[in-house]
């Protein structure tokens, strides 16, 4: 994975009880620890990816990217599974924060892979430079 001080990435393998629809069938019990351990994973993967002049962002853009090789997930879907491995992020000191103050703009794509061992999700997080607007940013 590329290391560089204008962003940080992370690529994980979610477990799929944390997608939305899963989340109806999934015990609460069972939720909360796979949400914990998906924070603690990535606290420590955001830790290595971290380059040692990162400064944390007062803004910055969130991009999620599902490699898939079945039926993608939508964006809601997509987004929840997401959510505690950003948490983990924040907890790592890559963003402040992942409210709509901090993130300035969030975006979500998919990239078809062949096999099912090749799926993944990487969440990149880039600064923007207060001087620049969040479109010349990058």
């Amino acid at each position: 994975m590329e290391r560089s001080s204008r962003s940080v990435t992370i690529e994980v393998m979610p477990d799929a009880r944390l997608s939305k629809n899963r989340l109806r069938s999934t015990h609460w019990q069972t939720l909360s620890k796979l949400s914990k351990k998906a924070r603690e994973d990535a606290f420590i993967l955001a830790l290595v990816e971290k380059p040692d002049d990162w400064e944390t962002p007062a803004r910055a853009t969130v991009e999620i990217t599902q490699y898939h090789a079945r039926t993608p997930l939508d964006y809601e879907g997509l987004a929840c599974q997401a959510a505690a491995y950003l948490d983990g992020m924040v907890d790592a000191g890559i963003l402040l924060d992942d409210s709509p103050a901090v993130v300035v703009r969030y975006e979500m794509a998919h990239q078809k892979v062949k096999t099912v061992a090749e799926s993944r999700i990487t969440i990149t997080v880039k600064p923007v430079d207060e001087h620049i607007g969040v479109e010349h940013g990058d």
